[in-house]
């Protein structure tokens, strides 16, 4: 088998390899890490990637290993093979290959499918982390869920349409909630996506009070919407918010499906929403179980934070 194939570090963004390598993750159903996550991670230049492709003229895709190197934390989002190169020993060669490559100084993080955990607890990422479960409703559903709580009265803002002032204000707000700044990224992600939905709350004296934005995930034909990040300063506006989305939602995109990823730990704001969503008689899927090859401490205000945004490119929680 080694001979049919190569190991190759690095494509470059415009490789048709990243195609293939996003058809496959939404294929997965990875619904985490959404089409922004796949549009910007190609050339974003934080990520490091090992790719086994054919040795024939289509170079085609056997499998990868993709990351992101920044700030304290390495964060691996994308270890998968084609199905008709599994369970042949092609994974094992690229992970070394990807461990050997990254920085030794920084905290590896992944998440992983349950039934996966014990492989990779035995080898790299010893150390555990919370579980990332998902709620899910239709734009319909979550509408009526929502459209019975108050109305706060808050001045509703798209984010990618903020004045300067404003944006700096967005700017200042996020660090405050995750003590990264992250200004190039949410460049991207809000200004120069044009699919991304982003709004923010500003109360009477000009403060950001709370932001939320959903973005599409997997392919296209399956019209789903992730919804992330929400951050909030208290749960009253965290509720005000999603009620202001639902709308939203509805009238833009009537027959989608809307998921809500959570982590299951009494740290921060996140059992707020869990509550809610178990009071809807939902029941929680499971996205993967976070783990990492040393201790890592959550950043920032987690108080703030009632879904992380949970993307390869910047971590969060």
């Amino acid at each position: 088998m080694k001979t049919l194939f190569e190991i190759i570090d690095n494509p470059d963004s415009s490789s048709p390899l990243w195609k293939q390598w996003k058809n496959l993750v939404d294929t997965e159903g990875w619904t985490s890490d959404d089409n922004s996550v796949t549009e910007m991670v190609p050339s974003l230049p934080t990520t490091r990637s090992v790719f086994a492709v054919t040795k024939t003229p289509e170079r085609s895709m056997v499998g990868s290993v993709v990351w992101n190197e920044y700030d304290d934390i390495c964060w691996l989002g994308f270890y998968l093979l084609a199905p008709e190169y599994r369970g042949k020993g092609i994974g094992s060669m690229i992970w070394a290959q990807a461990m050997s490559r990254i920085r030794k100084d920084l905290v590896l993080g992944l998440r992983g499918v349950v039934k996966m955990a014990p492989k990779y607890k035995s080898r790299d990422t010893p150390v555990d982390g919370a579980l990332l479960e998902n709620y899910r409703l239709t734009s319909n559903d979550f509408y009526s869920a929502m459209k019975n709580f108050q109305d706060l009265g808050l001045i509703q803002k798209r984010v990618r349409d903020l004045s300067e002032t404003d944006w700096e204000k967005f700017l200042k707000y996020d660090k405050s909630v995750n003590s990264r700044d992250r200004r190039e990224y949410l460049e991207i992600y809000y200004k120069k996506l044009d699919y991304t939905i982003g709004i923010a709350f500003f109360n009477e004296s000009g403060d950001i009070d709370g932001v939320i934005s959903a973005v599409p995930t997997g392919h296209q034909e399956d019209n789903n919407f992730k919804i992330c990040h929400l951050y909030a300063n208290s749960s009253n506006i965290a509720f005000y918010t999603m009620k202001v989305l639902s709308e939203v939602m509805l009238k833009t995109y009537p027959e989608a499906t809307l998921i809500f990823h959570l982590v299951d730990t009494p740290e921060g704001s996140f059992t707020v929403l869990h509550k809610f969503f178990k009071s809807l008689n939902l029941n929680a899927g499971v996205s993967g179980l976070t783990l990492y090859s040393d201790v890592y401490q959550p950043k920032g205000d987690l108080e703030k934070v009632y879904i992380p945004f949970n993307s390869s490119c910047h971590f969060d929680y």
